[in-house]
């Protein structure tokens, strides 16, 4: 359920690489896998707009992508999706990524991920691995993802706002650790109606980065205000999206450019993020 243009700019902004591993956790019906892969695929072409990519290239970019889910249904369907964009053994999963520990050592250069944020009634139960003590399902998400990247790692992940700003024992040793530890360089906070009709959650994205965190001082909170639709139940199309704007302003801080200046843009000190 994730709007597509939402997806195209986080993977846009994390920019997987041909030979880079990619996960989604979560993953729905494929949406940010398959997304990924155009993207890929649209980076990989000559002038003429021919593709650059070998037959083993080829090979090797459908064996580095996978999905989990714990959804027998969403798992027949990304698997549909996946074949359909020439995946001939898509790498989905049936697969609690919460509680399970089968795959708990396996580790992903890209993670890209909108987590359900409904946690069962009493909490999830996880095991004994996560570094956050949390019950609720955006918390551990988020950990997990954090936790299976590779060490130069990338992750673009979308969760409830609370997670930036609550104040909450949970939400606030996850900011400390994603801050601390060098993984949180930026936060793109999303308009409210951004997954109208099926939720009204205030959400933002995280955004990960385990070799460029440890050269900022700051993080960088973007703010989107105009996605190129209303904020109705309708989602009709409208002007003035802020999409490439967005993009632009997150590259160049990623390139040390100085964004401070930017109405959308507010820079603040890690050791206020991570204490907050």
């Amino acid at each position: 359920r994730t709007p597509r243009h939402i997806i195209d700019m986080m993977v846009e902004i994390v920019d997987p690489k041909k030979n880079e591993t990619i996960l989604d956790p979560a993953c729905g019906t494929a949406g940010f896998l398959i997304s990924a892969y155009r993207h890929i695929l649209a980076q990989n072409k000559d002038e003429d707009g021919k593709s650059t990519l070998t037959a083993d290239d080829r090979k090797r970019l459908t064996e580095n992508f996978a999905g989990y889910d714990i959804s027998p249904d969403m798992v027949r369907l990304s698997r549909v999706n996946m074949y359909l964009h020439h995946f001939t053994k898509p790498k989905i999963s049936e697969y609690d990524t919460l509680t399970s520990e089968e795959k708990w050592d396996d580790c992903y250069d890209v993670i890209l991920a909108n987590p359900p944020f409904m946690t069962p009634k009493g909490g999830i139960m996880p095991h004994s691995r996560y570094r956050v003590k949390a019950k609720r399902s955006e918390v551990l998400f988020v950990d997990y993802i954090a936790e299976h990247l590779n060490p130069t790692g990338r992750a673009a992940i979308i969760v409830p706002e609370g997670i930036v700003f609550q104040s909450a024992n949970a939400y606030k040793e996850l900011r400390k650790y994603l801050v601390d530890d060098g993984l949180l360089y930026a936060v793109i906070s999303l308009p409210a109606g951004v997954f109208n009709p099926y939720s009204g959650v205030k959400t933002s994205i995280l955004l990960i980065d385990k070799t460029l965190a440890k050269t900022k001082d700051q993080i960088l909170f973007v703010k989107l205000n105009n996605d190129g639709f209303d904020l109705g139940a309708q989602r009709r199309e409208i002007e003035g999206s802020e999409i490439p704007e967005i993009i632009h302003i997150v590259r160049d801080y990623q390139q040390g450019i100085d964004v401070s200046k930017c109405p959308l843009v507010t820079l603040a000190p890690k050791a206020k993020v991570a204490k907050q």
